[in-house]
């Protein structure tokens, strides 16, 4: 029986665990690189699946109950839609901007942004909405949700939205941001991106309705 080993094998033993020790490293970097990519793909599509969910909501809670464009408190005067403008708009064909009355009862745009009860009916009732969540991997990142009203822009004029600040009180113009990041438990590195909608005081569509008979 053959008590040693030969050269040969020794030279091949030495070469096959050197390959061993160059390769599995390498694949252990490419598969948490790839599960790392895969985590902010999932976290940014559900950023955009919450976004999605949020602007189809009513502009206000009072676009709950009424479908008309509503009265801020500090919105420009470019924007009224009310008895001192005929209860029209300005913009686009007469008729396009119509406001209904409510001269006997202002419908007033919300001067303060959340949840007015348990339920999310409307697109500012998501300010301060926060959710942490865990991928198939077991990894952690969060949602953050803010609304903010933004200054009016000067009407008739080309405007660049990300230049506008926030307002003190209800504007025509509402400002949502989501944004998605590491959980505070996740020991990787950092990561932050953010979603941005505007949505402005245009009332609802709805579609006409009769009873069935």
């Amino acid at each position: 029986m053959r008590r040693a080993l030969t050269m040969v094998e020794l030279i091949f033993t030495m070469v096959i665990i050197g390959l061993v020790f160059m390769v599995i490293p390498k694949i252990i970097f490419v598969t948490n690189k790839s599960l790392e990519t895969s985590v902010k793909e999932d976290a940014l599509y559900n950023a955009m699946a919450l976004m999605g969910i949020i602007v189809r909501l009513p502009w206000d809670e009072e676009n709950t109950k009424y479908d008309q464009i509503l009265t801020p408190s500090a919105g420009r005067n470019d924007y009224r839609c009310d008895s001192s403008t005929g209860f029209y708009r300005v913009g686009g064909f007469r008729g396009s901007r119509n406001c209904i009355d409510n001269s006997v009862t202002p419908m007033n745009a919300s001067m303060s942004l959340g949840r007015e009860d348990a339920l999310f009916n409307d697109l500012d009732d998501y300010d301060g909405y926060t959710i942490e969540t865990t991928t198939p991997y077991g990894s952690k990142y969060r949602l953050d949700v803010t609304v903010r009203y933004l200054q009016d822009p000067p009407a008739g004029r080309d405007v660049d939205l990300s230049t506008l600040t926030s307002a003190s009180g209800s504007t025509d113009i509402k400002e949502v941001r989501v944004t998605v990041s590491n959980a505070a438990a996740r020991k990787k590195a950092p990561f932050s991106a953010s979603l941005y909608y505007h949505a402005v005081n245009l009332g609802q569509i709805r579609i006409n309705k009769r009873a069935w008979r």
